[in-house]
């Protein structure tokens, strides 16, 4: 099958993406990120070469960023279905799809994510408030399908 080439056609960009998360219709995430590792270790025989490796834990770590008022939207949300605290809340699963027109769309999904850490600041001449949220995604991640 012949690869592919984006040649003086369009890339992803963030008008692209597409995030979902259920029940939060009126939150609009100005920013993710999110990735996956693999705990690896050589397994050494005779001799200084590998001989093969052996792997551990699996982890993802998830971060967004939305403005206050959103933020707030959220923590309305989570009030409103009986949670008692933010770093309680377990988020079933984030949908990111990305898509340009004439293209199939990619999807990622984030499954089980609970954040653990908020961070908020502002300063003089801000022209909008952002809250960030980091924290893990305890299921697997889908890179397209493919889990990591």
């Amino acid at each position: 099958m012949a690869k592919k080439k984006l040649i003086n056609g369009r890339a992803y960009d963030w008008n692209s993406i597409d995030i979902a998360v259920p029940g939060m219709q009126n939150i609009e995430i100005t920013e993710i990120s999110y990735g996956s590792k693999q705990e690896e270790e050589a397994v050494y025989g005779k001799g200084g070469d590998p001989r093969g490796w052996g792997t551990g834990n699996h982890s993802s770590d998830v971060t967004v960023s939305m403005s206050r008022e959103d933020f707030n939207e959220y923590c309305r949300v989570l009030k409103k279905n009986g949670v008692k605290r933010l770093f309680n809340y377990v988020i079933p699963k984030i949908t990111v799809s990305f898509a340009n027109e004439d293209e199939k769309t990619t999807t990622d999904i984030i499954n089980k994510v609970k954040f653990s850490e908020t961070s908020f600041k502002a300063a003089q001449g801000d022209k909008t408030l952002t809250v960030e949220l980091k924290g893990t995604a305890y299921g697997s991640v889908k890179y397209n399908g493919l889990r990591a």
